[in-house]
């Protein structure tokens, strides 16, 4: 098991981020890209001011020994819809350049469950796609089962979250589909993430470090469709039981990384207030992850 950490709120560039991962002694990190315009001539190939930069931020980070364990598209692709799914693989082709040049081998996306089962079959068909850009670099297509970024902060009235069932369909179907497991989303969703562990174990190629803080009293008074009842807070400021999750990791022999997140609403600040949640996650985890 490795650490990491997800690069993304510090208000850096990769290189910045590539130095700070060096700087707290962590081996790894993420970053995640929001949506780019996909519809100008060329804007799909890497060009060579582009290809210039990433060829000096992966000689940094082969001098800093440290990698780029995932690249993240902050996107929720629709199966089914044709708009969606032609953006989201103009998009994918473009960022599997990108990790080809970072040796970077997995690409992490979302996608948003339809009402009926037909969506999982479109998803298969964009699979198809997404593996002739990904399998002749060796790059894991890796589907994340956080909350996208578009719908933290909104009521399960206006969408559906996954459930394990569609996990375990779309792991059957998709060949060579690995996952993003993130407890803390389990643990507001009702599902038991000691227990569906052992399920999926074998699937899952990173851990999202993010705690969750739930409003009983309000989601007593509201249900789970009212008002937002549920925050994500620096891992040990929530109710996931870290170090039990972190053992059971250890008895599947789980060799992915762990990614610490920094989506907590009151440490998103500046640099320092950043740094500082940084410190207090790796003394939170990393000796766990030693141990």
């Amino acid at each position: 098991m490795k650490l990491c950490f997800d690069a993304t709120k510090f208000g850096a560039g990769l290189k910045e981020s590539v130095e700070l991962a060096h700087q707290k002694g962590i081996p790894s990190l993420e970053f995640s890209f929001s949506p780019f315009s996909t519809s100008s001539k060329g804007a799909l190939e890497v060009n060579k001011k582009e290809e210039t930069y990433l060829t000096s931020l992966k000689d940094l980070c082969a001098e800093r020994e440290v990698e780029i364990a995932s690249i993240n598209l902050e996107f929720e692709h629709q199966p089914g819809n044709k708009k969606s799914s032609q953006k989201f693989l103009a998009m994918l082709s473009k960022l599997v350049k990108v990790a080809n040049f970072l040796h970077c081998k997995r690409i992490g996306f979302h996608i948003e469950p339809g009402l009926d089962e037909e969506w999982k079959g479109a998803f298969e068909q964009d699979y198809k796609e997404m593996m002739i850009l990904m399998e002749p670099h060796q790059i894991k297509p890796v589907l994340r089962l956080s909350a996208p970024e578009s719908r933290r902060g909104t009521s399960l009235k206006k969408w559906r979250a996954m459930e394990p069932q569609d996990w375990r369909d779309l792991l059957s179907s998709c060949q060579g589909l690995s996952l993003s497991f993130s407890p803390g989303d389990c643990l507001w969703l009702g599902i038991d993430y000691l227990a569906v562990l052992s399920h999926f174990a074998s699937a899952i190629e990173n851990i999202e470090g993010a705690d969750v803080e739930i409003d009983r009293e309000m989601l007593k008074d509201s249900g789970m469709y009212g008002p937002l009842w549920w925050r994500y807070r620096l891992v040990g400021k929530g109710k996931v039981d870290w170090a039990q999750l972190i053992e059971l990791l250890k008895l599947y022999e789980f060799k992915g990384t762990f990614s610490l997140r920094f989506d907590d609403e009151f440490i998103y600040g500046d640099q320092t207030q950043m740094e500082d949640a940084l410190d207090q996650s790796i003394a939170k985890i990393a000796p766990l992850i030693k141990l």
